[in-house]
């Protein structure tokens, strides 16, 4: 019997060993994927783009001629991915060993964000979450919630009457209260809610921390040790004071539903209540069942609160610069529905155009340029390109939205790019297919996303017109295009000109209050 453990030990040993030759004659037979020459140690540390990464990302492919290019800090691989063709390959038919996430310190440990979802390396708990999610916000399952979305934009509407100039702060309000009623049946505060502040805070720490390269804490990790005061240690600063809003948008929320579920309160049927009533059918540990739970909701809470707040924003300043678009779909929207409503969802077939405009309003400018990075879990050979085991791995999003190819005359905001002979054209690629991320994980919530999209977008047409703001001397002041750094990308602050389109218009949004009551 010895004599055979001894044949399968040396048996395994050789396997191994054969393994770990051919993975070496890999690496030396392929080449790494081309980039910009780095320094002796640092490598590309100042080579990180540090504003519109996704641009010079571009520029990059196409000096080198490569669909992926390169870079190295401190030893961490980046590999860009630059074109559909590669993100489908690498993405999707390989995404076995392409899934999971890199541990990045300074959100994932300093902040304290490492239970969202997005940040979760592949394993058990994150295939928990997963189907959580897609259990209460697949396609047909987010049409419970339409109600919910109907009256935040009415709401909505109704503000844009009385201060229009404020509508990027009731934007967010209204995503605010469509993400907190549909996870957790929390009816928000007309002003000043702090559960929306919560939101704020802690989605400004996930958009500028979560790019690969953003804060060399995340190549070198020790140097989560240094205190504050210690000459370059101000990502410990700003750890400081993100920290508190993340740990409020994971717990206050929470514990609003646990305490209304014990009775002290009614609470509205939403997500919360859903899971939670389900986990004595899970056959899991209860306890571990529900902190899966916490971060699941919370994981909807985050990721919902400011993608469609940024891209609401951007069709704002494209119906700004851009009103031979916003002609035309109120002219399509006159003619369904007329004066005497306002659209809801019953209209989407019959309103192709506005698709149209939603796809662009995710093309043009995507919410996430560069996609959350992923890491290679083993070595892989790409296009005759040795890609090492713990690489990150970036989907440029931007650059697949942005192909000349597939897009003619990309950086122009054209809805009719989507339609032909009236209808959306399916021969057009769906800007779903990279503005939600990629592979296996692709945004959970992007019909939740879509759905507030559509009908926000929908109504702000039917009802009110946007145009440039007026100088002193009645000149038109047509905003720049320009966008504020970070992982979700928002217009930097601009100023239009915001009104009903009539008087009947100011009545019938008037109106939605007593609909509502």
């Amino acid at each position: 019997m010895a004599i055979i453990a001894l044949d399968v030990i040396v048996c395994i040993l050789t396997v191994a060993v054969l393994y770990w030759l051919y993975i070496r004659s890999a690496s030396v037979s392929y080449s790494s994927p081309p980039g910009p020459p780095g320094l002796p140690f640092l490598g590309n540390l100042y080579d990180v783009p540090s504003h519109e990464a996704w641009r010079k990302y571009v520029q990059w492919s196409c000096q080198y001629l490569s669909d992926i290019i390169r870079l190295n800090v401190f030893g961490t691989n980046i590999i860009v991915v630059n074109s559909l063709r590669a993100a489908i390959d690498l993405f999707d038919r390989r995404s076995t060993i392409y899934n999971d996430r890199p541990h990045m310190t300074m959100i994932s440990d300093l902040i304290g964000m490492g239970w969202t979802l997005a940040l979760l390396p592949y394993g058990e708990r994150w295939r928990d979450m997963r189907k959580a999610l897609h259990r209460d916000l697949n396609y047909d399952s987010v049409k419970q919630f339409r109600d919910v979305h109907i009256q935040a934009c009415h709401e909505f509407l109704r503000r844009l009457v009385s201060r229009p100039e404020r509508f990027r702060e009731d934007i967010r309000h209204m995503t605010g209260r469509i993400i907190l009623r549909v996870a957790y049946g929390i009816d928000v505060e007309s002003e000043n809610d702090r559960y929306i502040a919560f939101a704020e805070g802690a989605t400004e720490a996930f958009s500028s921390t979560v790019n690969a390269g953003s804060y060399l804490v995340d190549s070198i990790p020790i140097l989560r040790y240094l205190p504050e005061w210690f000459p370059g240690a101000n990502f410990q600063r700003r750890a400081r004071m993100w920290r508190p809003a993340v740990n409020d948008m994971l717990n206050e929320p929470f514990r609003f539903v646990k305490k209304r579920m014990l009775g002290d309160g009614a609470l509205n049927e939403c997500t919360a209540t859903s899971l939670l009533e389900s986990i004595p059918q899970s056959g899991k540990d209860p306890a571990y069942m529900e902190g899966v739970v916490k971060d699941t909701l919370a994981t909807i809470y985050a990721a919902g609160a400011d993608t469609t707040v940024a891209a609401l924003a951007s069709f704002f300043l494209a119906m700004t610069l851009y009103p031979e678009v916003q002609k035309k779909a109120q002219e399509a929207i006159d003619k369904v529905i007329g004066p005497e409503r306002l659209p809801d969802f019953s209209d989407y077939e019959s309103l192709p155009y506005i698709t149209a405009i939603m796809n662009e309003s995710l093309r043009w400018h995507p919410v996430i340029s560069l996609n959350i990075p992923h890491r290679l879990s083993e070595d892989d050979v790409y296009n005759g390109y040795f890609l090492s085991k713990g690489s990150v791995i970036v989907g440029n999003s931007w650059a697949i939205l942005h192909d000349e190819l597939t897009y003619p005359d990309p950086s122009s905001f054209n809805p009719d790019r989507f339609m032909k002979d009236g209808k959306l054209n399916p021969d057009v690629l769906d800007p779903d297919t990279a503005a939600f991320g990629f592979g296996r994980r692709k945004c959970p919530g992007i019909h939740l996303v879509k759905e507030s999209l559509w009908v926000s977008i929908a109504s702000i047409l039917a009802s009110f017109t946007i145009e440039p703001a007026k100088g002193q001397n009645g000149e038109e002041i047509k905003p720049p295009e320009e966008y504020l750094p970070g992982l979700l990308s928002h217009p930097a602050p601009f100023t239009c000109a915001i009104s009903p389109r009539t008087a009947k218009h100011e009545e019938l949004i008037a109106s939605t209050v007593h609909e509502e009551a």
